[in-house]
């Protein structure tokens, strides 16, 4: 089922509803920047399976939150955290009232969580290959693709069609200009979004420090982006109330002997699926027993 709604300054969101047939709970999908939502679609389907009601989405400018040409847009890489979970948080109250509500974020979608003046209202926080994107934190041969990415085609491609052409790269999505540029000023800290030059200039204060729920964070140890680095660069940041723990998982042995960035969400990866659905079990359960205790 499609689901549109809006974020506060009226940009128009969609996703997809997927059903449970007897739901013990919600889960809200946050995808990666710029990746289509199909991906992520075999996924949301086994969590229906296994009994939780989801909501996958997409960011403003990507997949079917994209409305119109980005040429010359004025969307940020930060709009991400501060304007569009926040909505999908409130459509997912509303679209699952009654049930506890928890979020597996992909990448940003774990990494910008803490933006949200909301993100409270979750249950728990699983993120999957989230950590800061310093470009320093990067294997070499992918820093250097990340460095051309960012400083050579990305500043080039804007200059000369209004938006980054990454899709015709076979990169990513298409990148508005101004979040290609925000994205790679964050890559270029080593404390990404944490910089002071970035948390100063925003309005608000960013909750990362300020959680009140469970976090299990997921990375693999030959994703090119959620280094051991990069992990630990953003998971110092992130303080809560209730436990934040982790779990690595070795290429080696899966199937195909890969991860990456992008198999978690692969079939051929379900072993991570399982695990997934154990640890929203394990959240379920600690938040009865939080109940109880009040």
């Amino acid at each position: 089922m499609t689901i549109e709604f809006h974020a506060q300054d009226g940009t128009l969101l969609k996703g997809h509803q997927f059903t449970a047939t007897h739901p013990k709970a919600a889960v809200l999908l946050n995808p990666g920047t710029a990746i289509k939502t199909g991906f992520y679609v075999p996924f949301a389907e086994f969590l229906a399976e296994q009994g939780y009601h989801v909501l996958l989405w997409n960011y403003r400018g990507f997949g079917e939150s994209r409305h119109g040409s980005l040429k010359g847009s004025n969307i940020l890489f930060s709009d991400i955290g501060r304007r569009d979970i926040p909505a999908a948080i409130n459509k997912a109250q509303e679209l699952f009232p009654g049930l506890p509500l928890y979020c597996i974020g992909h990448s940003a979608g774990g990494q910008q969580f803490g933006f949200a003046p909301n993100c409270n209202e979750v249950s728990g926080l699983i993120t999957v290959g989230s950590s800061t994107g310093h470009f320093g934190g990067m294997p070499p041969v992918y820093r250097f693709k990340a460095h051309l990415f960012f400083k050579v085609i990305s500043p080039i491609s804007a200059a000369l069609f209004g938006y980054v052409k990454a899709s015709s790269l076979r990169l990513m999505e298409d990148l508005p200009p101004k979040l290609a540029q925000e994205w790679g000023r964050w890559c270029s800290k080593e404390n990404f979004l944490f910089d002071a030059e970035f948390v100063n200039s925003y309005s608000g204060k960013p909750y990362y420090h300020d959680y009140q729920f469970p976090v299990h964070a997921i990375t693999a140890d030959d994703d090119e982006i959620a280094t051991p680095a990069n992990s630990a660069g953003l998971w110092k940041h992130v303080k809560s109330s209730q436990p934040i723990t982790f779990t690595s998982y070795k290429s080696a042995e899966m199937p195909d002997k890969k991860i990456g960035h992008f198999n978690y969400f692969r079939r051929s990866h379900q072993r991570i699926w399982h695990d997934i659905v154990t640890q929203l079990e394990l959240f379920e359960t600690a938040r009865k027993e939080r109940e109880s205790n009040n």
